[in-house]
């Protein structure tokens, strides 16, 4: 077995993993220890002890590689996020304060080599409560630990992990992007895919269907260390709405970001045109105004809007932003 000793200050392992798509790959023990149930390094257990994360694996591997794998999927490749508010306006800067306070300790995980397993998870979660995708994906990590199997089961079998639409739109939108990509197996499909830097490679997700822009950033955000990406979801746009830390905005839209890239930078390196509505575009200001900020604090909205921020009969009395929102 090997044992190795991550620091985590400023870091809490549930908050980080709960609304997490890397966490589908891993099994809950406790709230302070989770274990890997498939994929690359399936065994190794994470586990919080105070400021640091202890990770063990059951087999004699390369100490390095073990380590390069826990730290990008427990999310601690990236310093404290609350040590860059300084970076941001003090529009901005104020609400994160609170969300910080609120959620304090949360990073953003990343499965680097996972990429096959968080596009499956991704996919399942439209329209989906994230508890209930973590089952199917318990019952298809079971039953598929080569994945190619899961996109050649016939529709029978699949029935057996559920009879929910997500299911089987899950599996044809990544039958499309196989066949649309690559040399027409999931393996080649993958491996272009993640050689690509992330703004293509969300061009090329967006060429699927059925995947639109908060899906395809979804994937982006939780398989390549992209920071600065927000998915642009119910929890980011209520909220935004109901602080008005950004006073008038559209989501985005499937036709332009197919097309166009958000800032100049990514414009100029890759010599795509810069989306003619980033001033309106949420994720484009959100990209600009917050930097590698972005996808941290959409992580924090996702939180609030399943404990406070609710749609429905949201709970405002016993809500900690309650001074600061404007609703």
């Amino acid at each position: 077995m090997i044992r190795l000793t991550i620091p985590a200050d400023n870091y809490d392992l549930q908050r980080t993993f709960e609304p997490s798509f890397v966490s589908s790959m891993y099994e809950k023990v406790h709230s302070r220890k989770w274990i890997k149930i498939t994929g690359t390094f399936k065994g190794m257990t994470l586990e919080q002890n105070r400021s640091e994360v202890v990770v063990t694996f059951p087999s004699h591997i390369s100490e390095k590689a073990l380590r390069e794998i826990a730290i990008a999927e427990s999310g601690l490749w990236h310093e404290a996020f609350e040590d860059q508010l300084s970076s941001v306006s003090r529009k901005f800067r104020n609400i994160l304060e609170a969300l910080a306070e609120a959620y304090p300790g949360v990073r953003i995980p990343v499965a680097l080599h996972d990429l096959g397993r968080i596009l499956i998870s991704v996919l399942l979660s439209k329209r989906a409560n994230y508890d209930m995708v973590r089952a199917w994906c318990k019952k298809i990590w079971s039953r598929y630990e080569d994945l190619e199997g899961l996109l050649k089961a016939p529709r029978a079998e699949i029935e057996e992990i559920g009879r929910s639409y997500q299911i089987f739109e899950a599996v044809e939108s990544l039958k499309n992007l196989i066949k649309n990509h690559g040399d027409g197996d999931l393996q080649s499909f993958l491996r272009e895919l993640s050689s690509k830097p992330p703004e293509l490679a969300r061009i090329t997700l967006l060429s699927g269907k059925g995947i639109g822009p908060k899906i395809a950033d979804s994937i982006i955000l939780s398989a390549y260390k992209a920071p600065y990406v927000a998915p642009c979801d119910v929890h980011l746009e209520k909220f935004v709405r109901r602080t008005r830390i950004v006073e008038e905005f559209s989501m985005p839209v499937k036709a332009l970001c197919q097309k166009y890239v958000c800032t100049r930078d990514a414009s100029e390196k890759y010599g795509l045109p810069i989306c003619p509505r980033r001033e309106r575009c949420l994720r484009a200001i959100l990209t600009s105004s917050l930097r590698d900020l972005a996808g941290w604090f959409q992580t924090l909205t996702y939180l609030h809007g399943r404990k406070f921020c609710k749609t429905a009969n949201p709970n405002c009395r016993q809500c900690p932003l309650r001074i600061i929102c404007r609703r």
